[in-house]
């Protein structure tokens, strides 16, 4: 048995608190990042379930994307990811590394790169058991592990959302506020996504501009989009729910905005909407307008990881409203600044759902334009709508001369090649 140190006890404990110490001054502050490096594929492909319902396996290896997305506990983090932690609450959150990206509330800080290492205690080890060989990764630890004590005023909330102002604003603002910190933990998440009266009403409130109810406070439409894309982010349970019951939410009308009786108006006509200006607006009017798309790409952005709603928003010219981000009201204001913000989304988006397969992009479903299309009207509109995305991204790469690491650089060499590959099979009356 070893015998006890003292000294060696106190100089552990001394350099573990300022591990601690020097965490709390710095996570908030800066982002780890680490060396480019790539999973097996082995790897890649493990699920981990815990419960017998495939629905609810997500993959042993996080899927990284180019937004922050929580890191489930008992998820492999791969190497070369810009990884962040809530020191409040210990949730850590991951995107694909940007090396030459900028972190504005870092500006004008000083930087501390040491590094500290704390020995262990006597009598612990570091030697951790080895696991046996082809060993499964289902463990039954249970579905996504509630909190110790239930939010009381959770459900609460969610009713005041499901019934609309109605005359209530105050409870119904509360409401919002509250699911919008909450939504991002996926205990939560799950259960706002359980609740389709809920997710509706969320919906419909994203679908209608409105104005913010208070000076301190986002409009409701753009309130509504940020709990839709945190209650699904990286959390395919949730999808999953939405997903099935998405063309259900498109058919059912959505409540007038004071409460009461419907406006007659179905959800699938609000969602596919144009919901970017077409002609100028004043200059005080841009930034809302800026700020309410670059919310909804978000939202969609989240929503479109479901194959049902990815589907269906391609057959509904989803993606002509998304190219009326990359060119509001024309050239006219396009070139303003307000709408880098969501352009941005609007690229991440394209990559993470239809470019990119190492990020979850499923390839070959957008863009539509196929040679091989025997409707010779069908064919021309494809090639059309494409032309209409590679001139709108080269429009914004030539705002950027010079910057090599912008993403309409990546974007628009992407759309290009997929563009020219088809071109080359041209049946002759198209050329």
């Amino acid at each position: 048995m070893a015998r006890p140190n003292r000294a060696r006890g106190a100089s552990s404990t001394l350099s573990f608190l300022f591990v601690i110490l020097s965490l709390v001054l710095l996570v908030p502050l800066t982002s780890a990042r680490a060396p480019d490096a790539q999973p097996s594929p082995a790897a890649e492909g493990e699920l981990i379930c815990h419960t017998d319902n495939p629905a609810e396996c997500y993959p042993k290896v996080f899927q990284a994307t180019h937004e922050f997305q929580v890191i489930r506990d008992d998820q492999d983090i791969p190497n070369g990811l810009h990884i962040r932690m809530d020191m409040t609450t210990g949730r850590k959150e991951a995107k694909i590394n940007v090396p030459d990206e900028e972190n504005p509330a870092l500006e004008g800080l000083p930087v501390d790169s040491s590094m500290i290492v704390v020995e262990p205690e006597e009598g612990e080890s570091g030697d951790a058991p080895p696991i046996p060989f082809a060993a499964p990764v289902y463990q039954a630890f249970g579905q996504v592990k509630p909190p110790k004590e239930e939010s009381p005023q959770f459900y609460t909330h969610l009713d005041f959302i499901k019934k609309g102002p109605g005359g209530a604003d105050l409870p119904f603002d509360e409401a919002l506020e509250f699911l919008e910190e909450i939504s991002h933990d996926m205990y939560y998440g799950d259960k706002i996504a359980e609740n389709p009266e809920t997710v509706h009403a969320l919906l419909c409130l994203m679908a209608s501009p409105s104005q913010a109810a208070a000076e301190d406070a986002a409009p409701r439409d753009q309130r509504a989009a940020t709990i839709i894309a945190a209650a699904l982010q990286n959390n395919p349970d949730a999808t999953e729910l939405v997903g099935n019951a998405w063309l259900g939410f498109l058919d059912a009308k959505c409540s007038a905005p004071e409460g009461g009786e419907g406006d007659s108006v179905t959800l699938r006509e609000k969602m596919y909407a144009p919901f970017v200006p077409g002609e100028p607006l004043m200059v005080g009017e841009l930034p809302l307008a800026a700020a309410r798309a670059k919310a909804r790409v978000n939202a969609l952005h989240s929503l479109l990881r479901s194959p049902v709603v990815r589907d269906d928003f391609l057959v509904s010219r989803g993606m002509d409203r998304l190219l009326e981000v990359l060119k509001p009201g024309g050239e006219k204001w396009a070139a303003g600044n307000e709408w880098e913000g969501a352009q941005r989304k609007v690229a991440h988006l394209l990559l993470d759902t239809f470019l990119e397969e190492e990020f979850g992009a499923t390839k070959g479903i957008w863009p539509t334009f196929r040679a091989a299309e025997t409707d010779a009207g069908k064919r021309r509109a494809a090639r059309a709508s494409d032309e209409q995305w590679i001139e709108a991204v080269r429009v914004i790469k030539d705002r950027h001369p010079g910057n090599k690491g912008h993403w309409s650089a990546g974007v628009l060499k992407q759309l290009e090649t997929l563009h020219k590959a088809q071109l080359k099979n041209l049946p002759r009356e198209d050329l």
